[in-house]
C-alpha cells in the first residue's frame, strides 16, 4: 500500500509524460533526490481504481516530485480539463481496495475556484499527512483529501 495523488474528472483525462529524458540520482546516505527540476518531469499515468474513491469515471494519478513549476503545469492540465467538464478533483489518499466501516478514511474536502487555484494548494494536497490519527475513537482512520476545483 501507499501514498496517492489523482486528478479525477467525469470527462476522460490524457496521460503525461515528459518529452525528453532526464537524470535521476537518489542519495540514500544523504535521503536525496535530484531530477533535474524540469518543469515538464513528471507523468500522469492512468488511474484504473478511481471507482475506490470518487463517482467521477476517469483518473489519471501523478508521479512525481513537488516542484513550483510542476504544480504551474498540473494547473494549466487542469484548466485544460475544465474546459470539458464542470469540476475536477485532485485527490491524496492512501491506497486501498477495501475497508471495514469503523476503519473507512476521514475525507476533507475543500471547494474552490478554477481562478483562485494556485501552486500552494497543489503542495497542500500533495504534503497531507494521510496517518494523523484524526479521530481518538479511531486513531487507525486514515485521512483522504479531496479538493474540488470548479469552472
Amino acid at each position: 500500500m501507499s501514498v496517492c495523488t489523482f486528478i479525477a474528472s467525469d470527462f476522460p483525462l490524457t496521460e503525461v509524460a515528459p518529452v525528453q529524458d532526464y537524470p535521476l540520482e537518489i542519495n540514500i546516505d544523504e535521503g536525496a533526490i535530484y531530477d533535474g527540476d524540469a518543469d515538464d518531469n513528471f507523468f500522469l499515468h492512468f488511474f484504473g481504481e478511481i471507482q475506490n474513491y470518487t463517482d467521477k469515471k476517469n483518473g489519471v494519478y501523478l508521479e512525481w516530485r513537488y516542484t513550483e513549476g510542476r504544480a504551474k503545469q498540473i494547473i494549466k492540465y487542469i484548466k485544460k480539463a475544465l474546459r470539458n467538464t464542470t469540476s475536477i478533483e485532485l485527490w491524496h489518499v492512501w491506497l486501498i481496495d477495501y475497508y471495514e466501516l469503523e476503519d473507512r478514511p476521514v475525507i476533507h474536502r475543500q471547494t474552490i475556484s478554477i481562478d483562485e487555484l494556485t501552486a500552494k494548494h497543489i503542495k497542500e494536497i500533495d504534503d497531507a499527512e494521510i496517518w494523523n490519527t484524526p479521530d481518538k475513537m479511531y486513531p487507525n482512520r486514515p485521512s483522504f483529501y479531496c479538493l474540488e476545483i470548479k469552472r
